[in-house]
């Protein structure tokens, strides 16, 4: 009987941190930049710059481009180390320094009645 709690305690463990939303979310000075290694998405103001090309990924950068035409290019970066934001364009440069939110979910999901 002892297998069989043990055996189910792991399982539900497992299905518990596959689960798990690893969305990092930072407010940049009222920019929301969220960020997940596991699927390497780096979404900006609810734009993924991760499925654009350009998206470039490492343990200490993040980089991604709004757009690149002949008018000019729109990019941002976010610097993992020092939680630094960056937004580029022809004629702007925004840099603001960002804070982690914390996702409460249970505290945020309303029970099924």
């Amino acid at each position: 009987i002892y297998m069989r709690v043990i055996i189910s305690a792991l399982m539900l463990l497992l299905v518990v941190s596959c689960s798990q939303d690893n969305d990092t979310i930072y407010d940049c000075d009222g920019v929301e930049v969220v960020i997940n290694d596991m699927e390497r998405k780096f979404v900006v103001s609810g734009v993924d710059l991760g499925q654009k090309d350009g998206f470039f990924m490492n343990q200490s950068t993040v980089f991604g481009k709004f757009y690149d035409s002949s008018s000019g290019t729109a990019s941002a970066s976010f610097n993992k180390i020092n939680n630094e934001f960056e937004f580029k364009d022809s004629d702007n440069l925004y840099v603001a320094q960002c804070e982690k939110v914390e996702k409460w979910l249970w505290l945020s999901q309303t029970p099924n009645k």
